[in-house]
């Protein structure tokens, strides 16, 4: 099954589902990340049935959630990758289903860029980046994945796009736990070359947008996200950890 606009990417999108690319740019059990074509990326998911059950007529597969995200983000103006198409295949109590999007053709990540930016080309990577988040969570989404790494500089224009969104999701009312830990994710994986007072002020600016204004509000915000941040840095990979320990406010 396949669900686009243009029968050409319908047709790519089946026929990655069992090719072997010639390039992973991640692979890990289950998910798989490649180049496709000349200027696509195809993101190919396997799921189990659990328990030799699967309720297929009540969830979509990741392949069909990451391409209905990405046409939801961009018709609400957050830059990502442009959606081509979706497709799937069953077999017995398996799922294999991809998603090809728009390949963004980049030299760094955010994290890399803010690592060897001096300050003045921080604040303004900065700027622009709570701008994409301000606009991603005014719109009632939360990406769950929010790491510097997620967002690339477009080599093209130099406009910053939010990639990995296969776990985003929208309501229209969440609960603070779901924004302290997207905000916590972007302070894990600062690097530690970014004051303390830009960290700051990048929190202001979001809760100021958010309506958020009272002092003390304003502190307890603070303090849950460095927490959840502390608790971040110890479940992920040692070589992937930022600093968040003395660096962070």
């Amino acid at each position: 099954m396949a669900i686009t606009d243009a029968p050409d990417a319908a047709l790519s999108a089946r026929a990655c589902l069992q090719s072997e690319p010639a390039r992973f740019l991640r692979r890990t059990q289950g998910r798989e990340t490649f180049v496709w074509g000349a200027d696509q990326i195809g993101k190919r998911t396997i799921e189990r049935a659990r328990g030799g059950l699967w309720p297929w007529f009540r969830v979509r597969s990741a392949g069909e959630r990451e391409h209905q995200n990405l046409l939801e983000l961009s018709a609400c103006g957050v830059p990502v990758p442009r959606a081509l198409a979706w497709a799937e295949i069953r077999r017995g109590g398996e799922r294999v289903s991809v998603c090809l999007m728009e390949r963004i053709e980049h030299t760094a990540t955010l994290r890399d860029l803010l690592a060897g930016a001096p300050q003045p080309a921080r604040r303004e990577l900065a700027r622009e980046l709570i701008e994409i988040v301000i606009r991603l969570h005014a719109h009632g989404f939360i990406h769950r994945d929010l790491y510097l790494q997620h967002v690339l500089q477009r080599s093209s224009d130099g406009a910053l796009i939010l990639i990995d969104v296969g776990r985003v999701r929208r309501a229209r009312r969440w609960r603070t736990r779901w924004y302290v830990k997207d905000l916590a994710s972007l302070l894990h994986s600062t690097p530690a070359n970014v004051t303390v007072r830009e960290r700051l002020e990048f929190l202001a600016r979001w809760l100021t947008a958010r309506g958020i204004v009272a002092r003390g509000a304003r502190r307890r915000w603070l303090r849950a996200i460095v927490r959840k941040a502390r608790r971040i840095a110890t479940h992920v990979p040692r070589d992937e950890r930022a600093s968040v320990g003395a660096a962070a406010p």
